[in-house]
């Protein structure tokens, strides 16, 4: 018989380690499990929770024992925020501290978490189930971690992809910037066109620019003009020489023959008083006042020569088909002395403005000067013959919201290494962080450099389903024919006015219902002899010297064409109606804002012709909901009645006089 074998003592030892082992790694996961950082958050907030509810509210609320998430199909997203952000949709945990206490404002009404989840405003790792890492901050691996609360709208881009979301002025503000510095014209930028910021073209402008003024510009722009729209480009002197030299040989297109003008004979007084007739400062400003619409006009006797600011103010449309600038209706005298008060200086000195000197370039200079012209890119802005089919020369940002930061980039800055941190250095100062680079350097302030770098984080591709994507509609392009149209472009009427959301925003008063608002009559005068109709606010609307059959021309369409039907609506028939809107009138205490009968205040229009003006269904429809028709107006809402409203529009209508700063129409035309 034999003696049973023993396995040998170091086998039994093995078995023993590891037995051990196993019972480590097992006490470790347990302890792990058991004191998870979720169930200690938990376990706080029902000590919390237990100090704030009483003990009927505790028996309602939820149990609060494990794991929380919120699954978004369409977007395949789990989010386990909700497991430690207890209290985040209960206004009852207002004061608790982080992370029990109550979602701020108002968002959590219009983003419901069980259909927008958590993380897909404020980004980081909703499948995690601790602080490090859910990615409150930035973690190896994971490429979106928690928007800081002052970059935090750029989130909010990802699906409100429209210029001017709801509730988020600094991303708002932020693409309203890189509309105007024009940044799509050297990148490809989603939702942007290079088209949007309006620059002249250059075919021609060895006939336009002073070669001073042309070498001071391409140094420094904001050092000419303060303000100016074009950034400065870093150029050195032998840039700016052959781009001087290759911009001032482009004469392709000879102006309008001022040979016949007689300048003897020009006075800056009659200028300066068309100048101010015209309305010019509406769209330019002069010395610090006026609008931005147009160019800076303080010094446009050093910038351009005098022969071809006669032709531009001629026809602005002859060399500058795009232009927004209107054609007046001005004869060769009357051009002759506007363009000579501009050149002026305003009356200050005159400026030396030859017609252009008979100046030859060398070619090799002025080929040095496209390649340069070509290499900065600035064909994106200003269209140029034969630079149509130029790629752009930066690259695209369709994703630079996901762009992954190195720490080394930030390795002489003492910053945190972060992405809304690298693009506010970007555009502030293109080289800052080390690299050459052709993009020039915009003269943004603080507030527009942040808006931006949060505008270009919002920028990150993401498929999300349409249901997801709140975008701009873009409005059918509004182009009048016939003999109307031919009107609307000379006076150039939608570079200010809309229709149908087509056109411009100088002016809150688009054209859609004009002829509902308007009588035929006033709005024909009104185009041939303008005047305030708001006292309290600048004059706006151009004179342009417009006869009598054009303003005729466009009133008869308005008011056959551009008409809404809900404002077509009659007065009381009752004699007593016209004294029930007075009383209402001194009731409501509509004098406080507006002149009427002769008394009251210049805030609001003046309704001395209100009768003459105004058509009755606009003005029941007006004071009925103004919001409705002018959202953000501050005419307030009076919660009239319909016959309330009625006999207002019955009083107003018997206002037939002569309002304060209105000018008597010329009998003859011109």
């Amino acid at each position: 018989m034999k003696r049973p074998s023993h396995a040998p003592i170091r086998l039994h030892a093995a078995f023993a380690v590891l037995g051990v082992a196993f019972l480590a790694i097992f006490s470790w996961a347990f302890s792990q499990e058991y004191f998870a950082e979720w169930r200690t958050a938990q376990a706080r907030f029902r000590e919390i929770q237990a100090n704030v509810k009483d003990a009927h509210q505790l028996s309602l609320a939820p149990p609060v024992n494990g794991i929380r998430q919120i699954w978004l199909r369409d977007i395949d997203r789990v989010d386990r925020c909700p497991t430690c952000h207890l209290g985040a949709d209960d206004p009852a945990f207002a004061k608790a501290p982080q992370p029990f206490t109550s979602h701020a404002g108002t968002w959590l009404s219009t983003h419901p978490p069980d259909r927008f989840g958590c993380t897909t405003c404020h980004g980081g790792q909703g499948e995690a189930t601790t602080y490090a890492d859910a990615a409150h901050k930035p973690i190896p691996f994971w490429g979106e971690p928690m928007r800081p609360g002052d970059v935090m709208e750029s989130n909010c881009g990802i699906c409100h992809r429209e210029r001017a979301p709801r509730d988020a002025p600094e991303l708002t503000s932020g693409r309203a910037t890189i509309a105007e510095a024009g940044c799509a014209a050297c990148h490809d930028i989603p939702g942007f066109t290079g088209e949007e910021a309006f620059s002249p073209r250059l075919e021609n402008v060895g006939y336009k620019l002073q070669s001073t003024w042309l070498r001071s510009w391409l140094t420094d722009p904001a050092s000419v003009q303060p303000g100016a729209k074009m950034p400065k480009f870093r150029l050195g002197p032998a840039d700016i020489g052959n781009l001087e030299a290759f911009l001032l040989s482009k004469r392709t297109m000879s102006p309008p023959d001022a040979s016949t003008v007689d300048w003897s004979r020009a006075s800056v007084e009659r200028g300066r008083a068309l100048f101010e007739r015209s309305q010019c400062l509406t769209c330019h400003k002069v010395e610090g006042k006026g609008g931005s619409f147009g160019p800076e006009l303080s010094a446009i006797g050093t910038k351009v020569r005098r022969d071809w600011l006669f032709g531009f103010i001629k026809d602005p449309m002859k060399e500058q088909p795009e232009t927004k600038m209107l054609r007046y209706q001005l004869a060769d005298d009357e051009v002759r002395d506007l363009a000579e008060y501009l050149m002026s200086g305003f009356g200050k000195s005159v400026q030396s403005a030859a017609p252009p000197e008979a100046r030859t370039f060398v070619s090799k200079q002025v080929e040095a000067g496209r390649e340069a012209f070509v290499r900065h890119g600035c064909y994106g802005c200003h269209r140029f013959e034969g630079m149509g089919t130029l790629g752009k020369i930066g690259p695209s940002l369709a994703n630079i919201g996901a762009r992954q930061v190195e720490a080394a980039e930030f390795a002489r800055r003492p910053l945190e290494p972060t992405l809304a941190n690298w693009l506010q250095l970007k555009v502030r100062d293109p080289q800052a962080l080390g690299e050459a680079s052709r993009m020039p350097t915009y003269a943004f302030t603080s507030e527009q450099n942040k808006a931006v770098a949060v505008a270009l984080m919002s920028l990150r591709k993401a498929d999300l389903p349409a249901s997801r994507v709140v975008a701009d509609v873009k409005p059918a392009k509004f182009e009048p024919q016939g003999q109307f149209g031919a009107l609307v472009s000379r006076y150039r009427c939608l570079s200010c006015h809309s229709v149908g959301g087509w056109g411009g925003n100088l002016v809150n008063v688009p054209l859609d219902r004009v002829g509902s608002q308007y009588q035929r009559d006033y709005l024909a005068s009104y185009l041939e002899q303008p005047y305030p109709v708001r006292l309290s606010i600048e004059e706006r609307m151009p004179h342009f010297g417009m006869t009598r059959e054009a303003a005729v021309t466009l009133a008869e369409y308005f008011a056959r064409v551009l008409v809404d039907d809900q404002m077509e609506q009659s007065l009381p028939a009752d004699a007593g109606a016209a004294r029930r809107g007075e009383q209402l009138i001194a009731r409501l205490e509509c004098r406080g804002c507006h002149r009427v009968a002769g008394t009251g205040e210049a805030v609001g229009p003046d309704l001395a012709n209100a009768g003459r003006r105004l058509k009755p269904g606009w003005i029941i429809a007006w004071v009925m909901n103004p919001q409705k028709w002018r959202p953000g107006t501050l005419q307030p809402e009076l919660d009239l009645k319909l016959e309330e409203a009625q006999a207002i529009a019955a009083y107003l209508m018997t206002q037939t006089g002569v309002p304060v700063g209105a000018r008597p129409v010329p009998a003859a035309t011109r």
